[in-house]
């Protein structure tokens, strides 16, 4: 598949020496949404909260459209099933934050070690505090299976929160599977699913697959940074406690007490990042003319194209070749990553060194840490060669000391 979508994305033409390969990390913005973010603040530049004016409500109005599309791109029944938030990592807090109410002394939560921090931590804190139990579905050395996850579920298990695709490694996890099996054996247990990463690259619909939550960030899509959202059931719109507590979420408050405002206003206190949410809606119209069919096969021909190339390679340790998605973590042998990302950088070779964040992966595969280069629309075989020719040219005395 041959195209030239670069001319779209300012960046390519302002580091015109650079390469970059950490997509998983953040994307880059076509002109269309920086224009969009700019346009915001140059005519806009108001609160929607201030209802006051039609000027001002049409600034509602453009949020309110957002998060139809939103809803649109995940089959959601409704928009006020998409809660904004800065990322998914509020949004896994406020879903942690949300539950623990619920959620007593040796209740189970399943997770696996191929998390990223975000999808730990605040299940961490909840067995800190409330002495529930987190349960590892996989083990040592092994990539997480549906069947690792569902042969985990007890009568104690309350909660499973997985990513559909990991940051690091690239790996799939069936959502469809995980939820029939795991309502067939514990018909009560909450799905929570990180579809981060998955978001970019495919549309995920959350009716067909009846999970619970689903959690996701804007600026890992061609959005601006800074903004992300939360699906969730309509039964947990009323139930779940906010996160924060401030203007926007209230309806009546007196001296010693105060009301929720409807959904989704509950769970979004305070002035939202107006810019962030209009720019994530440009951001979906982009991949939406270029098209979600399209996007996939070209992510897929370039995977294959730099597992071809870096198996080439003999000094070359491919850690996650069979991986679906356009992220590829390797090292060489007998060199730690940081110091080849480091080389790398050195290169005008932009990628990631080290776990990702996913802190516990080290446990599912064969190396302490690993370089990550990740891929997306707006990737060639160009940069694919870039990074071969570098790797090509290593030597153990370009590694600098610190």
């Amino acid at each position: 598949m041959k195209f030239n979508i670069k001319k779209d994305f300012p960046w390519f033409k302002n580091n015109p020496t650079w390469t970059y390969l950490d997509s998983s990390a953040t994307s880059l913005k076509p002109k269309s949404v920086i224009d969009c973010i700019n346009n915001y603040y140059s005519k806009w530049c108001s609160n929607p909260h201030n209802s006051d004016s039609s000027f001002t409500w049409h600034v509602n109005e453009m949020i309110e459209d957002v998060r139809k599309k939103l809803a649109k791109l995940f089959n959601a029944k409704s928009s006020k099933q998409i809660i904004f938030t800065s990322g998914a990592t509020e949004s896994l807090n406020l879903i942690a934050n949300g539950l623990s109410n619920s959620l007593k002394k040796d209740d189970e939560i399943i997770l696996t070690m191929g998390e990223h921090t975000s999808n730990l931590l605040p299940w961490m804190e909840l067995q800190n505090t409330k002495g529930i139990k987190i349960v590892y579905a996989n083990k040592e050395n092994e990539i997480p299976t549906e069947e690792q996850i569902i042969k985990s579920i007890t009568s104690k298990t309350k909660v499973i929160s997985f990513a559909n695709i990991s940051n690091l490694l690239g790996y799939e996890l069936d959502i469809s599977k995980i939820e029939k099996l795991a309502h067939k054996k514990n018909k009560n247990v909450i799905i929570v699913v990180d579809a981060t990463q998955a978001i970019p690259h495919k549309k995920l619909d959350v009716t067909k697959s009846n999970i619970d939550f689903m959690v996701c960030s804007g600026h890992k899509m061609l959005s601006g940074t800074g903004i992300g959202c939360v699906y969730m059931k309509d039964k947990y719109l009323s139930s779940l406690k906010p996160l924060r507590l401030g203007g926007g979420m209230n309806n009546q408050v007196s001296c010693n007490k105060f009301t929720y405002a409807p959904s989704p206003d509950k769970f979004e206190g305070g002035s939202p990042h107006t810019a962030g949410i209009i720019s994530w809606g440009t951001a979906i119209d982009y991949l939406n003319k270029f098209g979600w069919d399209k996007l996939l096969k070209h992510e897929l021909e370039l995977k294959q194209y730099i597992n071809q190339e870096l198996s080439k390679l003999p000094n070359v340790v491919l850690v996650n070749k069979e991986a679906k998605y356009p992220i590829v973590a390797f090292n060489i042998k007998g060199v730690h990553s940081q110091d080849l990302a480091n080389y790398l950088g050195r290169k005008h070779i932009i990628v990631r060194g080290g776990l990702s964040c996913a802190k516990l992966s080290d446990k599912i595969m064969h190396e302490p840490a690993v370089v990550r280069a990740s891929f997306y629309l707006y990737n060639d075989k160009h940069d694919v060669d870039a990074l071969v020719k570098a790797l090509k040219q290593f030597k153990k005395s370009d590694i600098v000391s610190f």
